[in-house]
């Protein structure tokens, strides 16, 4: 295991535990989800596929006093100066195999709901216009390379795994998808709120 992996790696593990202070902090109940709940050698295992089981969001959360669940997905900014969120085009995919409603959190703390970018949300871009065209042929993923091909053509970084592109300037605060920081929370880093039913985002 590289250092960059390791260092990428702790600083998601960071960036999700934020989240989860923060989402409690607003009576969100937040629970682990996806791989996390799976032993080492299955998620092992799991690595040498294209299971959409690969991409399922980190975390499931509920509010208490309300039907349903939806699913968490952290994401941690590796350059913060960048205008977009880069998003796997199978984690998109994986969103929807679960007919729950997903959202993406940032280390900004602010969100994107899977519903609003796919698939005639604000895609600024995608890796290429066959890996979007593959994606959209077929919910399951299989279509898709593991590697987007022009991607690697044109000297990408990064895993190259097919990706969208969305602006920040789409991300929506926590309050207006999850309520306020509740009274007497550690954590009070937004006020105010104009939902907090984030089925309603």
């Amino acid at each position: 295991m590289s250092t960059g992996f390791q260092e990428r790696l702790a600083n998601g593990n960071a960036v999700e535990n934020a989240i989860t202070v923060d989402l409690q902090a607003r009576g969100v109940c937040v629970k682990k989800f996806g791989q996390a709940l799976l032993a080492p050698d299955v998620r092992d295992r799991l690595k040498t596929t294209q299971s959409l089981l690969r991409w399922l969001p980190d975390l499931a959360g509920w509010q208490p006093s309300k039907p349903g669940m939806f699913l968490i997905d952290a994401k941690a900014t590796m350059r913060r100066a960048t205008a977009n969120h880069s998003i796997e085009l199978r984690v998109l995919l994986a969103a929807r195999f679960t007919m729950l409603p997903t959202f993406y959190i940032c280390d900004d703390f602010r969100a994107l709901a899977a519903d609003d970018i796919w698939p005639d949300g604000p895609i600024l871009r995608t890796c290429c216009d066959g890996c979007w065209e593959k994606a959209l042929a077929d919910p399951t993923g299989r279509l898709l390379p593991s590697k987007c091909p022009e991607h690697a053509r044109r000297g990408g970084g990064g895993s190259g795994t097919p990706y969208a592109l969305v602006k920040k300037l789409h991300c929506r605060p926590l309050e207006s998808l999850f309520g306020p920081v509740m009274t007497g929370a550690g954590d009070r880093r937004s006020t105010g709120s104009t939902s907090s039913d984030p089925r309603g985002a």
